[in-house]
Order: C-alpha cells, then structure tokens, then sequence
C-alpha cells in the first residue's frame, strides 16, 4: 500500500457546523491506497463527509516513504496515521478565521428591493402606476411612469443554477472540459466560441423570460392608458442571481429586448453583490446604462448612486453590523451530475491582516 497526498481547494457545505460556506480553505489529505484512483475516491468522500465541496486538486502526489522518514516530524506522523489505514485531514483557510456561524457578520452592504426601486422612481420624478390608471389591476399593467416612460421591474431573487434541468445542460457543455476529472469548475472563460455562446442562452433563459413579460405588460399599459409617444422599458434588479455577472446580464438583456420585444426601449440594470472573508467587505453596486440616453434615464441614474451613497452613509453611520437590511455575502453555487461535482466559485477578499 502506498500513502498519496491531495491538496483540494474546497468550500464548506452549507450543512458545515462551523464555517461559512464562503470561507474557502486548502485542504490536506493523506490517504494510504492500493492506487491512485482508489486514494483519490477515498480524499473526496472524506472531502464530503466532512461538509466540504471540492473546487479543484492543487496536487496529487505519490509519498516516498523514505524521504517522509528523513523529514519526520508532523509530515511523518501524518504519513504513519495514513499507512495505518485512518485519513489524515487538514484544513487551512484562505483568510483567517475571524468569524464562524454563528457569530454576527460584519457590515456588507444595504440591500435592494422593490421598495428600493419605488423610492427610486419617486425621487427621480416618476410614479408607480395607481389603481384608477390600470382600471383596478384588471389586466396586467406595468409598474412606473417615470416622463414619457413605462418601466416594469424584475427581479431576480434566487440562482438561476439551482434550477435542476439548467444545470444538467451546464454540466453536459462543462463535463467535455475535465476529461476523468471527477471536479468540475464552472468557468465560463475556459469556453471555446461555441459552447460559451450555448452557454449563454442557457443561463439566459431566465432573463429571457422576464424581458418578455415585461414587453407585454409595457405594452398593455401604453395601449390602455393611451399613452400615445411614450417609451417602453424594462428594469432588472438583480440581487441573486449571482453566478451571472453584471456585464453578462445587460448583454444578454440588451439582446432579448432587441430581437424578441417591440415595446421594450430601454434596459436598466441594476446589481448589486458582497464578496467577505468575515471582516473585510467588497460591496459593489452596478448601473446600466453607463451613459444614458434620454433625460428619464439620466434622472436614474443620478438618483441610484446618490441613494446608494446616502444608504452607505447611514449604515455606516449606525454601526458596522449586520441586520436584516443588508447583503448576504456571495456564496458558491455547486451540484452533483453524473457522479461529478460542478461548482461556480467566488472571487475571494483579500484580508488586511496580511
């Protein structure tokens, strides 16, 4: 029997009793096998059982006993604990632990929602459509009048690869790229042209399908509310669905308001997200267009940032702590298809301590 070394870049699951599934970490394995294989399934149902998700091997390495014997030390008593037939497992955090679950998070970021974007509206010089103008909700009306534009908000609340049949077609476009690897890293990147354009339209799927919606409720408020001249627009607020990037998601909201809307004139998108390592915060909001068009728009805009700046302000202002207003911090998405584990990182803070 031979004693093989792993070094897994991992996640904790979010059944994990003390870490937060964001709190990336090395992990270190030893496992004694009668072949690579045999000791690369041991590593990743010890990987599992004790609440981790694997991201990627950093290395996998056959140890010459003898030279282990030279080193000695806790090198050595790994080995031995290996040889004897038990795993030796360790863990080493990409950032220190400064928090657990359980303990309070510190300050990640005002939250978005519709009241948010009601307020938005408002303040820019719009209004949301009354009863009396949608002849009681009768039929389905858009949400704002803002100048000469009707807007619809959608929003997207979950991840779109959680939905199990998205992530079949994910997993059978990525699965080509890890050829015997038995962990998968969605990386959009890594595509050639042709599977990152497949790609695309898969993930858009949900976006798709809000633009649409959105074009026929703009379209049935201009048309009962005789709004003749009048601009149609849609607003996305995305606040988690955030395996899709910002840049991603106008382009492909861009795309479906031009080839699949006739009412739809003007995108808004509005992003929001936190990445954490439990004490330092990267909170980042988003707007689109960069560089509006139209005076509604630019009235938006000017007014997003300026409420982002005065949320920033207050919470800062009241204490650095969580509460039920603010961001959940980014996590990694990850499922099991075709005994594989597919999984979409985050981007990692960097810590001050170091």
């Amino acid at each position: 029997m031979d004693v093989y070394r792993f070094v897994i870049k991992a996640y904790p699951a979010k059944a994990h009793p003390k870490f937060y599934e964001w709190q990336k970490a090395s992990l270190l394995l030893f496992v004694g096998a009668m072949d690579p294989l045999c000791a690369q399934q041991i590593a990743l149902s010890e990987v599992k059982c004790r609440r981790w998700i694997p991201e990627k091997f950093e290395d996998r390495s056959t140890l010459i006993r003898s030279r282990v014997l030279r080193q000695g030390g806790e090198v050595w008593d790994a080995y031995a604990q290996a040889e004897q037939g038990e795993v030796f497992f360790d863990i080493e955090l990409e950032s220190p632990a400064i928090c657990t679950k359980g303990q309070e998070l510190w300050c990640t970021g005002p939250e978005l929602s519709e009241t948010f974007v009601d307020s938005l509206i408002e303040d820019a010089g719009g209004h949301r459509v009354t009863a009396e103008e949608a002849d009681d909700f009768k039929i389905k009306n858009a949400d704002y009048v803002l100048g000469r534009c009707v807007f619809e908000l959608k929003q997207f609340e979950k991840e779109g690869l959680e939905v199990k049949t998205r992530q079949k077609k994910i997993g059978d476009i990525f699965e080509r790229y890890y050829e015997n690897e038995p962990v998968c890293k969605i990386d959009p990147s890594i595509l050639n042209e042709k599977d990152y354009i497949e790609y695309c339209e898969i993930v858009g799927v949900p976006i798709q399908k809000r633009v649409k919606a959105a074009n026929k409720q703009v379209k049935s408020t201009l048309a009962h509310m005789d709004l003749e001249g009048f601009s149609g627009g849609v607003i996305l607020l995305n606040t988690g669905y955030l395996t899709m990037s910002h840049d991603l998601l106008v382009e492909r909201a861009e795309r479906y308001a031009s080839k699949d809307t006739s009412s739809i004139n003007y995108v808004v998108v509005i992003s929001s997200w936190t990445t954490t390592n439990g004490f330092d915060n990267q909170v980042s909001y988003a707007f689109h267009p960069n560089n509006p068009s139209s005076i509604e728009l630019k009235n938006l805009q000017a007014v997003f940032w300026e409420k982002i700046e005065g949320k920033m302000t207050g919470l800062i202002a009241h204490g650095l702590h969580a509460s039920t207003d603010v961001q959940k911090p980014m996590t990694p998405t990850y499922f099991e298809y075709k005994e594989k584990v597919f999984i979409f990182g985050i981007p990692q803070t960097v810590s001050s301590f170091y």
